[in-house]
């Protein structure tokens, strides 16, 4: 069974993808809390097939733990993952970017220029629906890079990562700052430089990081 939604059919999986992913990354479902299959089913009104489905992708992409004797828990956020998971990003995003920046079209431009515009102007009055429109732009730079592999790996990458963005943001510099650092991305894209694309990509990510990394340092030392 499929449901419409706004980018097309969704199937059933997609669904349940969606939110728990959202709950994961909310912190409604918190770091180390335990996701019951049958109280999913229950939520989320459909059987446990989906449900599953949905729960692999979490893990494959690091927001999920399964254990023998122990189920399945949201993982936890510690600085090693972080370290780890950014550190990879900067790889293969810098990548993305550099090969969006040999290939990318005046449309496909367009419109991704169009996406840091939205991002902007939603920064400050709905922080929800931008942080969609920078998740949107992200990926749209990087399947301009036409590489099928990369649009594999990345989306993992990012899904976990995204817990440790949004502790960052308290202290990762001013809405018109994150906003320059995307302009400055497509910019260079546009063109047609991609090592100076892939040095703006990685630059952009080390700021989210060490803001990232000095809250949760914080948010542990608080816990100890």
């Amino acid at each position: 069974m499929t449901l419409e939604g706004r980018n097309g059919p969704r199937t059933l999986a997609d669904v349940a993808l969606a939110e728990l992913k959202r709950d994961i990354i909310t912190g409604v479902l918190p770091p180390g809390s335990p996701i019951r299959l049958q109280e999913q089913v229950e939520r989320l009104q459909m059987s446990s097939v989906p449900i599953r489905e949905a729960l692999r992708y979490l893990e494959r992409s690091g927001l999920v733990d399964r254990t023998p004797h122990r189920g399945t828990h949201v993982a936890e956020m510690s600085a090693q993952d972080l370290e780890e998971t950014y550190r990879i990003r900067q790889e293969l995003e810098a990548m993305a970017v550099a090969e969006a920046a040999k290939r990318i079209d005046d449309e496909t431009c367009r419109s991704i220029q169009e996406l840091v515009e939205e991002y902007a102007r939603l920064a400050e009055v709905a922080p929800e629906q931008a942080l969609e429109v920078h998740t949107r732009l992200h990926m749209a730079i990087y399947e301009a890079s036409g590489s099928k592999w990369l649009m594999r790996l990345i989306p993992m990458l990012w899904d976990n990562s995204e817990r440790y963005r949004r502790l960052s943001l308290p202290v990762r510099g001013t809405i018109a700052d994150r906003i320059a650092e995307h302009r400055r991305i497509v910019e260079l894209c546009r063109r047609g430089d991609p090592e100076g694309a892939a040095l703006a990509l990685r630059e952009h990510l080390s700021h989210t990081f060490e803001a990232a990394i000095e809250r949760l340092r914080e948010v542990e030392q608080a816990r100890s």
